[in-house]
């Protein structure tokens, strides 16, 4: 039970004192009133089962009482019966609409289901009601930021931070919203601070910690990230973004990391963190049958928080290649704005993607902007604008001028990022799905499309824990699997429509062969061959991908051909056959 959910009692009845109480007058009214006091003083005490069952004394007499249910609802979302707290609080709901507590927590049961658009809508109505609802706040920056929306984060966070000044829980909050948003050194200073004042504050080593990553300060970056780790709880992220930088780690360091483990619960999300990091370990040192072990018991665990539907995600592809054919571009030759800023990076997730944006963005013609969603918000999709048609829809039903509008309106805000760069690269790996579009508006866009051996690229998803839950398929095996032969098939279909345009780099070829990989690269995209780009790793810029430390370092060779060493563990590698 949090904090905001304990404060939730006393104010049940806001905004209309009789609501949900059933006909006015009634002989037991009084004796109701009573019950209902009581069972948010045994709410606020902690006393949950004794107000579970009082709840329940009401509701037997009153199903739509609206106080019961909100507390019944606070109770269920707690233990983590989350579609029960949705039934109560819309109940709660239905009796008093001007109750902020209520939308509020319907809010976070709603997020806790992953109807994003619905809590936030929820959460609005609370703060509408309530300017000052601080919980508030702080969970729709929350839902904004699942939606893809850190900017509006950010500004929720700091109102929040406004209702109380100087608390760490919030400061921490703003400066992770902050790091998200791309706002590494704002996000460094504001943790900064916070340590100055909080030296153990274990949440503030952690994000200081990511941010000196994204920033290259890898030295900087252990440091505070192993500092976050001995601070009393385990901090499970801490240890996994730890483990996941280090070169090395000494006896006592793993000893303590597999303390950690056993002192967190099993089947939970912190041990399910830790199990990544002990996976990373075991490779590291050559154990790959415990590091396949440990990875499916990861990736199990990780997978029970996730709704993936294979069905759903076919029928996706299968409107991609229906929809963008050769006479969908045949009808509609000369649409779209002719401008070639944009340099699009895309492919499987873990197959280079970074690594040539790293390149790229070594030239001084050329702006690295990383992963960015423009895309998704304009064409809508999953996360995108409320009730809007899938992407391919949204494609088909521009008109000439309105695909010349909507790649102008792309530019702007790309350009907005580095308003004086020839080139700018916009590196979202699942972009591979926007081709179709990206053609309509930005015929002239450059597309480059990276590839690795598929078992690899595999293999290395599979060890990885994402953030956020945009990729569901990444923690069952077989999803994996499955998932990469529609991206091969994809793939296929968009080279049958336009040939060689797509510039492929292919990560095999760039290890073996730098210079003359990275040259020909340049010159696809027509740009002059400078020295800077073979020196790469030592550019100085924010990287917020799980390739954060990779791309600091010259390139290597040690993960081609790690499949080989999980063969006998995961064989389900073994049914991918080399991209075309």
């Amino acid at each position: 039970m949090n904090r905001k959910q304990r404060r939730a009692a006393p104010n049940a009845g806001r905004g209309s004192p009789n609501a949900g109480r059933g006909a006015a007058g009634r002989p037991a009214a009084a004796i109701e009133e009573q019950m209902v006091r009581q069972a948010g003083a045994l709410f606020q005490a902690g006393r949950h089962d004794e107000c579970a069952a009082l709840c329940q004394k009401i509701l037997a007499g009153d199903p739509n009482h609206s106080e019961a249910n909100l507390l019944t609802g606070l109770l269920a979302l707690s233990s983590g019966h989350n579609s029960e707290a949705l039934t109560h609080l819309r109940s709660a709901l239905s009796g008093n609409r001007k109750n902020p507590v209520i939308h509020a927590n319907l809010g976070l049961a709603l997020s806790q289901t992953g109807q994003w658009r619905e809590a936030r809508q929820s959460l609005q109505i609370a703060i509408r009601l309530q300017p000052a609802y601080l919980e508030a706040h702080t969970n729709l920056a929350n839902v904004e930021m699942q939606l893809g929306h850190p900017d509006k984060a950010v500004a929720h966070h700091a109102k929040a931070l406004s209702f109380r000044p100087g608390a760490p829980l919030l400061r921490a909050n703003l400066a992770s919203a902050l790091l998200r948003n791309g706002e590494t050194e704002a996000a460094a200073n504001a943790y900064r601070a916070l340590l100055e004042e909080h030296p153990d504050h274990a949440e503030a080593h952690f994000g200081l910690g990511l941010a000196c990553r994204e920033a290259g300060d890898l030295v900087e970056a252990g440091t505070h990230l192993r500092k976050a780790t001995v601070l009393a709880p385990p901090h499970a992220e801490a240890i996994l973004a730890w483990v996941m930088l280090a070169d090395t780690l000494s006896d006592a360091d793993i000893a303590s990391i597999e303390a950690a483990r056993e002192a967190t619960l099993e089947g939970s999300h912190d041990r399910m963190q830790i199990d990544f990091a002990l996976s990373k370990i075991a490779h590291d040192r050559g154990d790959y049958h415990r590091a396949a072990t440990t990875l499916r018991a990861a990736n199990t665990r990780r997978r029970q928080d996730l709704d993936y539907q294979r069905s759903e995600v076919e029928a996706a592809f299968a409107e991609t290649t229906r929809v963008f054919d050769a006479d969908f571009f045949a009808e509609r030759a000369g649409f779209g704005h002719p401008d070639d800023t944009p340099l699009f990076i895309l492919g499987m997730p873990r197959s280079g993607t970074s690594l040539i944006e790293q390149i790229l963005a070594s030239h001084p013609q050329v702006h690295g902007a990383g992963e960015l969603t423009l895309l998704r918000d304009i064409a809508g999709g999953p996360q995108g604008p409320k009730d809007s048609a899938t992407p391919p829809a949204f494609a088909a039903a521009l008109s000439r001028g309105a695909s010349a509008t909507v790649g102008r309106n792309y530019l702007r805000q790309l350009q907005a990022q580095a308003p004086q760069a020839r080139f700018i690269t916009d590196k979202m790996p699942g972009n591979f799905m926007l081709i179709g579009l990206i053609r309509l508006i930005l015929p002239k866009a450059r597309i480059i499309h990276c590839r690795r051996d598929p078992r690899d690229t595999c293999l290395s998803i599979y060890r990885t824990n994402f953030s956020g839950n945009g990729l569901a398929f990444a923690y069952d095996i077989d999803d994996l699997v499955h998932y990469y032969g529609l991206y091969q098939d994809l793939m296929a279909h968009w080279h049958a429509l336009f040939g060689d345009t797509i510039i492929e780099a292919e990560y095999e070829r760039l290890i073996a062969d730098p210079e003359t990989e990275i040259r020909a690269l340049l010159a696809r995209c027509d740009l002059p061959f400078d020295s800077q780009v073979m020196a790469f790793h030592e550019t100085r810029r924010p990287v917020r991908t799980a390739s954060a430390a990779q791309v600091r370092r010259p390139l290597y060779a040690s993960s081609r051909g790690n499949w080989r060493a999980y063969a006998e563990y995961l064989p389900e590698l073994a049914r991918l056959t080399a991209d075309p």
